[in-house]
């Protein structure tokens, strides 16, 4: 996660230069990118319009609330960054080893496991920015899209719209998780 978060931090760098502030570069770039983390990392949600009932310090979600770019960079970003032990309830889910159409997330008030497919999606987000084009890696690294969509990585660097292009053929759901009683009301028990 350190070395995905990481990478974002660089391409983003790159990619919004004009923005001097470390958090709203990382976030924006995400936010900027939403289709290929979600459908590589967190497949099924609407991660633009999703707020989760989680804590960080200065959320930049549009319209306010905490998005999942406010959960990458507030929690892993930082924490892994700053040689930090992740937070209890934090940890990443062992997930991608199992069945392309299953992941797992496990989201408690104040709290939200995410699968480790995440890493992928922020992976997914830097190989694919242009900014990113004439990196290279080995051969042999590929991200992967469901059990029939392969892409090499060295193949794949800044190529943003042609996975877009291919993605946006996938039928997955788009559902917008609402978590405004958890949210509205902090005293209830889970």
């Amino acid at each position: 996660m350190l070395h995905a978060c990481n990478a974002v931090d660089g391409t983003a760098a790159k990619a919004l230069s004009h923005i001097r502030s470390n958090n709203e570069r990382f976030s924006t770039l995400l936010r900027n990118n939403y289709f290929a983390l979600g459908i590589m990392g967190m497949p099924g949600i609407n991660l633009a319009d999703t707020r989760f009932p989680i804590s960080v310090a200065n959320p930049k979600a549009p319209g306010g609330g905490v998005d999942l770019a406010d959960i990458i960079y507030g929690i892993h970003r930082c924490t892994h960054g700053h040689g930090s032990e992740m937070p209890d309830g934090f940890e990443l889910l062992r997930d991608s080893v199992g069945p392309p159409e299953r992941t797992t997330i496990k989201i408690q008030r104040g709290k939200i496991q995410l699968s480790d497919r995440i890493i992928f999606g922020l992976l997914a987000v830097a190989v694919l920015a242009p900014e990113n084009v004439g990196q290279t890696i080995p051969p042999s690294y590929w991200l992967s899209l469901g059990a029939e969509n392969t892409f090499a990585i060295h193949e794949w660097w800044g190529r943003r719209e042609d996975f877009e292009a291919i993605a946006s053929t996938i039928s997955i759901p788009n559902i917008t998780v609402d978590f405004s009683e958890w949210m509205n009301d902090p005293t209830e028990a889970d």
